[in-house]
């Protein structure tokens, strides 16, 4: 990795390295923002950003579990990080869930309830889909596109980061 912060000119790298299946997790950042760490584990990095122009906000970096029967846990882990603090909060990554059956193509059905489950959790923290630019299909089984599905996203509380940071977009492609 420090190879690659080096290559892309950024200051500061944090890494979860990865655990069995899982890809493991990294954030870079610039010289234009503090970083604060909070948290860490195989499935999240929290921290408190404080920016060039003084403002104070978090960012979580998430991941979900790859095993289905396990992604209640990583809901309860979003719920928990929420309530820790009322700062404006930007959470993003490979949640490896969808929020609607059309976010997905392909033969597999997906579960309603887990579906649910992770829209109540997004609604219980206040986190809104702050929509994307580029390929609507963020994974994909590479089988003759049989199987796509919109798996990672950018989350914000959308009102605090309005109100904090009128000049905010998706650039995530």
């Amino acid at each position: 990795m420090e190879v690659l912060r080096t290559k892309l000119a950024f200051i500061g790298t944090l890494v979860v390295n990865a655990v069995g299946r899982s890809g493991g997790l990294c954030l870079f950042w610039t010289d234009r923002v503090r970083i604060d760490l909070l948290s860490f584990s195989q499935f999240h990095i929290d921290v408190q950003v404080k920016s060039h122009v003084s403002k104070i906000w978090r960012l979580t970096r998430f991941y979900g579990n790859l095993e289905a029967e396990q992604r209640c846990h990583g809901w309860t882990l979003l719920r928990r990080l929420r309530g820790m603090s009322q700062l404006p909060l930007l959470c993003f990554g490979d949640f490896n869930e969808i929020l609607r059956d059309c976010e997905k193509v392909g033969d597999v059905l997906m579960n309603m309830h887990m579906m649910d489950d992770f829209r109540e959790t997004l609604d219980w923290c206040e986190l809104s889909d702050m929509g994307f630019k580029g390929p609507f299909f963020t994974c994909s089984n590479k089988w003759d596109g049989r199987l796509g599905a919109r798996a990672s996203r950018s989350l914000c509380v959308l009102l605090q980061l309005a109100t904090n940071f009128p000049e905010f977009s998706c650039p995530i492609s």
